[in-house]
């Protein structure tokens, strides 16, 4: 913890050499559930400069595909990892990159079930995002979004609920989302990169920057050598093993124009 960097910090030389920026989305560049104009001004600006945006996020595939095609980036991780998307708009070519097949979806959702009747039934204010219908490969428990809020016990309840079905779950700022499989936000990002690079993270390093803001971020605040993470990620420190490089003053959507304005800045 002591270890992270004030966002004033970050080096001109990294700015300049920046080649694409990984983001979450809710309460990333998001604010009380809104994308200020603050935050589409950054993502136009990055475009404009030559800068790659990719949001990665747990949301669903319903949104993912509005995203691609909608927003000035260059593709979208969604559902932790679970597929990216990505819309050439010029050739007029839409692509979707799924790191499990159509069945083993689709079976994965039956067994997703289970953990969705014992969440409701043994964990009271919780709610199915409101989400899910637009998901195919996870289930999103709403603990802070449209219900709740939950307080920790509650969230660490459904996450053993998930963990005793033997799937794999992460919490962040409002859903619990369960899957299974082993893959995560930072696999498929793996992916992405080298589809779109034809390089690995490790060739890559200096020319990326990932900016997150909670517990399903760890994985790439782990592997990245830098990462910005918003204020509120504080909330979550007591919970973190790995942490990001640089830290923001301004929590959410005002910290990521905070860094963008930086970064912009140093170029």
């Amino acid at each position: 913890m002591d270890q992270i960097k004030p966002i004033s910090s970050i080096s001109e030389s990294l700015c300049k050499n920046l080649e694409y920026i990984f983001t979450d989305i809710d309460d990333t560049i998001t604010e009380c559930g809104k994308l200020p104009p603050e935050t589409i001004d950054a993502i136009w600006k990055f475009y404009k400069t030559g800068i790659n945006i990719v949001p990665v996020t747990g949301r669903p595939a319903g949104w993912c595909d509005h995203i691609a095609r909608m927003w000035p980036v260059a593709g979208v991780i969604g559902e932790n990892g679970a597929f990216y998307y990505s819309y050439d708009q010029k050739n007029k070519k839409f692509t979707r990159k799924y790191l499990q097949t159509d069945e083993t979806r689709k079976e994965g959702q039956l067994r997703l079930n289970t953990i969705k009747e014992r969440a409701l039934k043994e964990v009271p204010g919780c709610a199915i995002a409101s989400d899910q219908p637009f998901r195919v490969a996870d289930l999103a428990i709403d603990f802070a979004e449209d219900a709740g809020p939950l307080n920790q016990e509650e969230i660490d309840k459904i996450c053993k609920i998930a963990e005793d079905a033997g799937a794999t779950c992460k919490v962040s700022s409002i859903h619990i989302n369960c899957w299974y499989g082993s893959y995560d936000k930072l696999e498929c990002f793996n992916i992405f990169l080298k589809d779109f690079t034809g390089k690995s993270l490790h060739e890559m390093q200096d020319k990326i920057i990932y900016i997150g803001d909670s517990q399903n971020d760890e994985p790439m605040f782990e592997k990245l050598k830098n990462t910005i993470a918003v204020a509120n990620i504080k909330f979550f420190f007591n919970r973190l093993k790995y942490f990001p490089t640089y830290i923001t003053e301004k929590e959410s959507a005002q910290g990521f124009h905070e860094a963008s304005e930086i970064i912009l800045k140093n170029r």
